[in-house]
């Protein structure tokens, strides 16, 4: 189990959008979410940290092109906003969160028939912050 205290955990998630059980592109405007709350920016390695109001902070990984990108990684992530900008993004990017040794987080049940096969059966639905927390204590 990976523990969410106040503390940012050492701990990389992956979201990326999937159609008929392959990878597909999501939109690169759902990553608007985040950029209010960019505070460092490393074009040459495709990272941003994020400083959210709740002294929050998170690490994203995102070749973020004009139209679409295919994928994104977070980690050394705190518990609180960051997380809940991260269900944000997802739902805007009508994407999954996935967490090594964890379900697959969907944030529509329609999306569970595009997932490849060994990861649908056990994906969730989550809907905020608050359930990506959840999970983490499912796993």
């Amino acid at each position: 189990m990976k523990r969410l205290g106040s503390v940012s955990v050492s701990y990389a998630m992956f979201v990326q959008g999937f159609a008929r059980g392959d990878a597909a592109p999501m939109p690169s405007s759902a990553f608007d979410v985040f950029r209010p709350h960019i505070d460092v920016r490393d074009p040459q390695h495709h990272m941003w940290h994020l400083r959210t109001p709740d002294d929050g902070d998170a690490t994203i990984y995102a070749e973020v092109t004009p139209g679409t990108f295919d994928n994104l990684m977070i980690s050394h992530f705190s518990p609180g906003n960051p997380l809940d900008l991260l269900a944000e993004f997802t739902i805007r990017a009508r994407a999954v969160i996935l967490a090594p040794g964890g379900p697959a987080m969907l944030t529509d049940e329609a999306q569970r028939q595009h997932l490849p096969g060994k990861i649908r059966r056990d994906a969730i639905v989550i809907r905020n912050g608050d359930d990506i927390r959840q999970a983490f204590t499912t796993f």
